[in-house]
């Protein structure tokens, strides 16, 4: 069966989704893959890393590479609990981007369908 869904209805299911993200990390001490694959993607990051003591989520993103050939590596650190809003800030609305959110969310049972179609 297929859903059908707005940008907006898969805005608001991947808040739902990360809403359990948090809890996951709050509860397990270590971030859920699918989580990662979610900040990785809406970042850009190279790395996601949780910190567990200061319940933070860190990730590093290239910020160009220096003549040597390595990578400037910036690292911005945010409170788990402040996930939603990093969520709304990096949501992003091409097709390939709602696509991926559209796997994401079925993946995880959120949407329960064998086809999402975009509308």
């Amino acid at each position: 069966m297929a859903s059908y869904l707005r940008t907006e209805e898969i805005k608001t299911s991947l808040r739902v989704l990360v809403n359990q993200y948090i809890e996951e990390c709050r509860d397990c001490d270590k971030i859920p893959q699918d989580f990662i694959d979610l900040l990785r993607h809406n970042f850009l990051a190279k790395f996601v890393f949780y910190n567990k003591n200061d319940k933070t989520i860190e990730i590093g993103i290239n910020k160009g590479s220096s003549p040597e050939g390595y990578p400037n590596i910036k690292v911005f650190s945010f409170p788990v609990n402040k996930a939603v809003e990093w969520l709304d800030e990096s949501f992003k609305s091409e097709t390939n981007d709602l696509e991926f959110y559209g796997k994401l969310l079925n993946r995880n049972e959120i949407i329960s369908s064998s086809e999402l179609v975009l509308i």
